[in-house]
């Protein structure tokens, strides 16, 4: 496909059972890319940028097992969105068929003038299909534009990532400046494998400490999860702001190895690495890890 090619030509492609690969360019969506049967491969060639114009959600899938997904660049439009890229029917998938998200980036901002036009989604990237992996995804609330430094919670997203099935596993997730939870996690069974996160920098206390939110939360309902390397970041720019922990998750269930939380400038604290374990980190530099 091409940017000039229409979402129903796209879709009309796909559903008579071919792959989709995306050349590169801006692919303005009027509508939804439906990827709706198993074991089709959507590529992406020189990170093909999806726009979600007009409040739909880029890209879903609802292929039963087996669909593969890489190399595209998501971005959030002027109009608010519910997610850029919902997976699944909130099924079980298929262990032995896992789908495969590759190489995947999302930006909220960064490429428009705040003060002339917002762009905003609540959430980036939703899961809700069991046995997918995600492998390389770094989703970005942008700090800063072609217009400068972004501030005052412009371009605003409330989550990068929630998963909401079972038997998730992502590799190399880095997901930055939301101003809410970071990560949301409901499914059981999840694995992650290298995490990186930065607490947004434009926000006041009662929008993010206050309320609680974190850099990765496994929800209460979880009964098992485990991640490997773990890191919250931040840098309070613009007010101060102190956070109780980088990383909440249930009290019983969860097994986070080597997280740490990092203070890189700015103001404010983040008290806790995982709950109420970790010292404090809140000066230029300071690290706190549990080992």
């Amino acid at each position: 496909a091409t940017s000039s090619d229409s979402v129903d030509t796209i879709n009309s492609k796909l559903s008579s059972g071919l792959h989709l690969v995306l050349t590169p360019g801006i692919y303005n969506l009027t509508g939804t890319i439906n990827v709706g049967i198993a074991n089709t491969i959507v590529l992406g060639i020189g990170f093909p940028t999806l726009v979600a114009t007009n409040g739909q959600t880029a890209i879903q899938i609802t292929g039963s097992e087996g669909v593969r997904v890489s190399g595209i660049l998501l971005q959030a439009g002027p109009v608010t969105t519910g997610t850029l890229l919902y997976w699944g029917s909130n099924d079980a998938g298929n262990p032995s068929n896992p789908g495969f998200l590759y190489d995947c980036f999302a930006r909220v901002g960064g490429t428009n003038d705040p003060s002339v036009q917002q762009m905003t989604v609540k959430t980036m990237v939703q899961i809700a299909q069991g046995n997918v992996v995600i492998d390389n995804a770094w989703l970005w609330r942008a700090d800063h534009g072609v217009t400068g430094e972004v501030y005052n919670s412009d371009n605003p997203v409330y989550n990068g990532l929630q998963i909401f099935s079972d038997n998730v596993i992502t590799y190399g997730l880095a997901v930055e400046h939301t101003l809410q939870d970071l990560v949301q996690w409901f499914g059981n069974n999840g694995q992650v494998y290298f995490y990186q996160s930065e607490l947004p920098y434009d926000v006041q206390q009662s929008q993010f400490g206050t309320p609680g939110y974190v850099g990765f939360r496994v929800d209460t309902s979880v009964s098992s999860f485990e991640g490997y390397g773990m890191g919250v970041y931040s840098y309070f720019r613009d007010y101060n702001v102190t956070v109780e922990s980088g990383i909440s998750t249930p009290a019983s269930g969860s097994s986070i190895i080597n997280p740490l939380t990092v203070f890189l400038n700015g103001q404010g604290e983040i008290i806790h690495v995982v709950n109420e374990n970790g010292n404090s980190v809140s000066a230029p530099g300071e690290v706190s890890y549990i080992c």
